[in-house]
């Protein structure tokens, strides 16, 4: 599967900056925007790969467990 985002891009002659509304937490600078969007893509790449090994496995959750005081 195939996700695509449309990054806003903002700039003037000093340089570039996007942010990826679909995923907050990505935001990227670069001075072109050939550099801009090959940041972001690489950002979008990290933010996925950390997504996915940060999260607990499924077995380790249990409702029905009180929790420790």
């Amino acid at each position: 599967m195939t996700r695509k985002y449309s990054p806003v891009i903002e700039g003037d002659s000093n340089g570039y900056s996007a942010y990826v509304p679909e995923l907050p937490a990505i935001l990227v600078t670069g001075r072109s925007v050939e550099e801009l969007t090959a940041r972001a893509a690489e950002a979008i790449r990290v933010y996925w790969k950390t997504t996915r090994t940060e999260r607990p496995p499924a077995s380790t959750i249990c409702a029905s467990v009180p929790p420790r005081p």
